[in-house]
C-alpha cells in the first residue's frame, strides 16, 4: 500500500492540486444547501464574485470541451458534488472553499447528484447538467443576462 501511494502521488497532485486547474478554466460557483444546488455564473464581465453574476437553481450549464472550475461551498452540512459521467465526485464542506475541475467531452444532458447523506430530503438533491456546444452556451448565457429563464 505504501508503494502504491508513493507511485500514485504524482497523479493525485496532477488531478487534485489547486495548481492543476487549467489557466483557461471557466469558473462557476456551486453552493450546496439542503436540498438544492445553486450554480452561480459570471456575468458579462466574465469574473465570478461581482455584481453582474447570476444564480440558477438545480441546473448546471457548461460548454463542451472547456475546462470548468467549480468553486464548491456548503451552507449547512457536508454534500458531495457527483456527476458520474464526468468521473467527478468532490465533497462540499461548510466553511471550506474547494475547487474541483472537469471538462465535458460530449454534449448532452446528465444528472448531478449529492453522494453524501445530507438529511431526510437527500434523495431530492438532484440537478440537471446540460453540456452545450459553445454557440448554444453563448446563447444561453445571453438569454440569462437578459433576464430569461430556462
Amino acid at each position: 500500500m505504501v508503494a502504491l501511494g508513493l507511485v500514485s502521488n504524482h497523479y493525485w497532485v496532477l488531478i487534485k492540486d489547486r495548481k492543476s486547474v487549467p489557466p483557461n478554466a471557466y469558473h462557476i460557483g456551486v453552493h450546496a444547501k439542503q436540498f438544492e444546488w445553486q450554480i452561480t455564473y459570471p456575468g458579462p464581465d466574465g469574473k465570478l464574485g461581482t455584481a453582474d453574476d447570476f444564480t440558477v437553481r438545480n441546473q448546471l450549464h457548461v460548454p463542451v470541451n472547456q475546462p470548468i472550475a467549480a468553486e464548491l461551498s456548503s451552507e449547512d452540512v457536508i454534500h458531495s458534488f457527483f456527476v458520474p459521467q464526468f468521473r467527478l465526485k468532490q465533497d462540499a464542506v461548510p466553511g471550506m472553499h474547494i475547487i474541483a475541475w472537469f471538462q465535458a467531452t460530449k454534449t448532452g444532458e446528465y444528472e448531478l447528484g449529492c453522494a453524501e447523506l445530507c438529511g431526510m430530503g437527500h434523495y431530492k438533491m438532484r440537478a440537471r447538467v446540460f453540456v452545450h456546444t459553445p454557440e448554444e452556451f453563448a446563447a444561453w448565457m445571453k438569454q440569462q443576462a437578459a433576464g430569461g429563464t430556462e
